[in-house]
C-alpha cells in the first residue's frame, strides 16, 4: 500500500521505524538461530567430562542506537570462568566452535550465515 507523507520529517521517521522494526525481527530471529546452533554443540556424547552448558547460556543479544544510528549485536557471553582450565572461555569457546571439545563444532559459522538470510529477509519484506 502506498503512502505520502507532507514534510521530509514525517517520510524520515517513518522510514527510521521500519528500519527499528526490520533490525529488531533480525535479531531476534538470530537469536533464536544462535540459541538453537548452540545447543547443537551438546548433541553428541559427553565423553569423560561433565559440560557445564555454560556455553548454552552464553548467547545474548543488544540492540542500541536511536534515529539514524542502530546497531543489533549477537555474541556469546564471555565472562564466564571455567576454573580450572587455565585457558579464556574466549578461547575455550572457540575450541567448542572449530571441534576441538567434545561436541558439534561451527555453530558461531551456522550463526552468522543465519544473520545473513535473517537480514535479507527481515529488511526485504520492507524495503523491496
Amino acid at each position: 500500500m502506498a503512502r505520502s507523507f507532507n514534510s521530509w520529517g514525517a517520510l524520515k521517521k517513518a522510514l527510521q521505524n521500519e528500519v527499528r522494526d526490520a533490525l529488531e525481527e533480525t535479531i531476534d530471529k538470530s537469536y533464536q538461530d544462535a540459541k538453537q546452533n548452540v545447543d547443537n554443540f551438546y548433541n553428541s556424547p559427553e565423553g569423560r567430562y561433565k559440560r557445564t552448558g555454560q556455553l548454552a547460556e552464553s548467547v545474548q543479544q543488544e540492540i542500541s542506537g536511536s534515529g539514524d544510528s542502530l546497531c543489533g549485536t549477537i555474541s556469546l557471553d564471555t565472562s564466564y570462568v571455567y576454573n580450572p582450565s587455565g585457558r579464556d572461555t574466549q578461547t575455550i569457546y572457540g575450541y567448542a566452535e572449530d571441534n576441538g571439545l567434545l561436541g558439534n563444532g561451527g555453530f558461531w559459522e551456522k550463526t552468522k550465515s543465519d544473520v545473513e538470510k535473517n537480514i535479507q529477509e527481515s529488511f526485504s519484506k520492507r524495503f523491496s
